[in-house]
């Protein structure tokens, strides 16, 4: 356009060019999908978004679509037209109109924001492609803005392969784009942050996306896609025609403090949308403030959720998609307006102060925001909306229900789990109240045992005193009946050929029968005690009857053998070559049993000195003849041998051996597990006892059923 003497036209500067297209946008990303919606306006299905930012000071980014394209009347008569409403164009049909994003034409100016130099390329059905260039870098404030055309070749696309792919389009080349600000987490981001500037389930279009960050990445295209973790969600409302309900889970976890209550799964509640209204008709106020002529018809679809947590580790546990960092949050309600991103978080404009107000994620729509009929009501920087005008307010009233809802519904299922936690905690509580109770109790019954233990062990001094004061004047009165006797030394060191002496047989008789006696009696004494006290149990009486049976086995052995020993028999204990004692024994006491034959035999210079009692000897001499006899045995053989590390004494007899019902023969030495009718199993129990406790060995059968038994006695030297 001209200017003559009756018209003069505005044009605009660099300077107000740039002064729009800074304050026009917030970020790179805005500015970029400004970009992104023109090439969706030109109709194209593909668009494509291009970042090398290798060199991240002066990045290069590559955008071009399938659309159109533009010829030069399109450029100067369109494009060069700050301010062009597109959905006025006649050239366009109504149903293309419909669905265009863009009304105010200065969309293009988001190119200035990011580079003050840019290529744009072009090319029609109908014309060849061609290439202009808007440089800025250099240019006064006052001068006024132009293209100049170029050669394409000096372009330097970088995507020429991709570009030629296209027959008809638009590319704009962006040199020198500063992206040093943009580190990791904001390109992980990228792809999710790009998807929600667009509806992009609704779109006709694809968009596509390539970075490169170092020399080693390789250009390949990737479609957007939006990272919604709707998996984490435990409240949601919809009402679209999509079916979200399929991503939802059937059940979430809500994390506390308490593992088995995190662990539990909470059903997903689903709103029921025919409850909130959402649509309707009425009269809206235009620009002058006149009403509208008819009523306009207004939607809001979307849907809306509220996440089990906002907390990244908590809320992957239930959807590993939820992506949340310094340059992408999730929780927010975006609102969009012909398939655009018109509001990042439309929950500003609502106000909601509640608890979890900031667990909200949603998608809506409400084009009535930005009805052709009605004035614009977008801010300056396009990037959202006048809060008190009717249409606003109005999208509010419509939201705020259902938002009380979800937010409700968390209320709700957190009060829930916290009573769940408190209730945990006040059993865990009680169980440590009782376990502090029992610990109590026992302690009190530790020191009471205590207590009874040290009372015992007092008893038992003062009767060890009083049984040694005895033992001691015991002692005395058969040194005194010994030496009145007389002493004389026997043939042999444990037998004597003559046995005429009756007094000295009595009185060796009765001091081992008292010493015996004497312990009977504490024990029984022991015995009677605890009945009294109410603490005598069956463990005590087989402790009672193990230690009768071995005194009674000794009173046994004494009336045996004390008549005829040439030892003291005021010490219990005697030094001496045990196997000359078994020998002895068994040919001189034994041989008057006619019941069955003992052959002792003694392994060739073979002895076995040691300090012993005689009458455990004798107890394991008569058990085993014993047991023998009972099983029918005529004969008993006792091998007793020796070497420079071990003793060995056997028992072999010729009877029928060991029952063959018994599995394990161990169990023939526990005490009362007789295994014959008239046996009760004593004997081997005191065997053992003598060998393994006071003989410090080891004794076993080694017999088969109906083969004879054999028990074999082994002692370490």
């Amino acid at each position: 356009m001209q200017n003559s003497n009756n018209i003069i036209y505005f044009n605009f500067s660099y300077f107000a060019l740039r002064l729009l297209g800074k304050g026009l946008y917030s970020n790179h990303w805005t500015a970029i999908a400004e970009l992104v919606a023109n090439g969706l306006d030109a109709q194209a299905d593909n668009v494509k978004i291009y970042i090398n930012m290798i060199d991240k000071k002066n990045s290069i980014i590559e955008i071009f679509d399938n659309g159109t394209g533009m010829n030069y009347d399109d450029l100067s008569e369109k494009y060069a037209l700050i301010g062009k409403d597109k959905r006025e164009d006649g050239e366009l049909p109504d149903e293309i109109k419909k669905q265009v994003m863009g009304r105010k034409g200065i969309g293009k100016l988001a190119a200035l924001y990011l580079s003050s130099k840019y290529y744009l390329i072009s090319k029609t059905e109908n014309e060849n492609e061609s290439a202009w260039c808007l440089d800025a870098s250099n240019v006064k404030d006052s001068d006024i803005p132009h293209l100049d055309r170029c050669n394409i070749e000096d372009v330097g696309v970088e995507c020429l392969d991709e570009w030629a792919k296209f027959k008809t389009g638009t590319m704009l080349h962006l040199t020198n784009v500063d992206l040093t600000n943009f580190g990791v987490k904001t390109l992980e981001g990228l792809n999710a942050r790009l998807a929600d500037f667009y509806l992009t389930e609704m779109l006709n279009g694809q968009i596509e996306v390539c970075v490169l960050v170092n020399e080693r990445d390789q250009r390949k295209f990737y479609a957007i896609e939006k990272s919604i973790a709707f998996k984490n969600f435990y409240a949601f409302f919809n009402n679209t025609e999509i079916d979200f309900d399929d991503r939802l889970s059937s059940g979430v976890q809500i994390v506390t403090n308490v593992e088995s209550i995190s662990n539990k799964k909470r059903p997903v509640i689903k709103i029921n949308s025919e409850q909130f209204k959402v649509s309707g008709k009425q009269f809206f106020h235009k620009s002058n403030g006149e009403l509208t002529e008819r009523e306009l018809e207004y939607s809001m679809s979307g849907w809306i959720g509220i996440h089990t947590s906002i907390k990244k580790e908590d809320a992957i546990l239930n959807d590993p998609d939820y992506l949340k960092n310094k340059a992408y949050r999730p929780n927010q309600l975006r609102l969009y307006v012909r398939k655009k991103l018109a509001v990042e978080n439309f929950l500003d404009y609502i106000k909601n102060t509640q608890a979890f107000s900031n667990y909200i994620e949603g998608e809506i729509s409400f084009d009535i925001l930005d009805d052709n009929e009605l004035g614009d009501i977008a801010t300056s920087n396009r990037q959202g909306f006048i809060e008190d005008d009717e249409r606003v307010l109005l999208l509010i009233d419509i939201l705020k229900p259902i938002i009380n809802y979800l937010i409700r519904a968390r209320i709700k299922i957190a009060n829930q789990i916290h009573e769940e936690v408190e209730m945990y905690y006040a059993e865990e509580q009680a169980k440590v109240e009782a376990e502090r109770k029992k610990e109590e109790e026992q302690r009190k019954k530790a020191e009471a045992e205590a207590l009874r233990i040290e009372e015992d062990k007092r008893r038992a001094i003062e009767e060890k005193k009083a049984a040694e004061e005895e033992s001691k004047k015991q002692k005395e009165r058969a040194d005194k009946l010994n030496a009145d006797l007389g002493s004389e030394k026997r043939r042999n060191y444990f037998l004597v050929d003559s046995m005429d002496e009756k007094q000295i047989d009595f009185a060796k008789r009765l001091h081992m029968l008292k010493i015996n006696t004497a312990t009977m009696q504490k024990t029984i004494k022991n015995s009677v005690m605890k009945l009294q006290r109410g603490r005598f149990k069956e463990e005590d009486a087989w402790e009672w009857l193990k230690k009768m049976s071995y005194l009674v086995s000794r009173i046994q052995a004494v009336l045996e053998y004390g008549a005829v020993a040439s030892f003291n028999t005021k010490e219990e204990y005697v030094v001496g070559d045990v196997f000359s004692f078994i020998k002895e024994y068994c040919d001189k006491i034994l041989v008057r049993n006619q019941e069955i034959v003992v052959e002792t035999k003694i392994v060739e210079n073979c002895d076995f000195q040691i300090r012993f009692v005689p009458q455990d000897v004798i107890i394991i001499i008569d058990n085993v003849i014993s047991n023998s006899i009972k099983h029918k045995a005529k004969k008993v053989q006792i091998i007793l041998d020796s070497n420079e590390s071990e003793v060995k004494i056997d028992f072999i007899d010729d009877g029928r051996g060991i029952d063959s019902n018994i599995v394990d023969v161990d169990e023939l030495f526990e005490f009362g597990k007789g295994f014959t009718q008239t046996g009760t199993g004593v004997g081997l129990y005191h065997i053992k006892e003598i060998v393994v406790n006071k003989l410090h060995g080891i004794v076993k059968i080694d017999s088969e059923p109906g083969k004879g038994f054999t028990l074999q006695i082994r002692i370490n030297k």
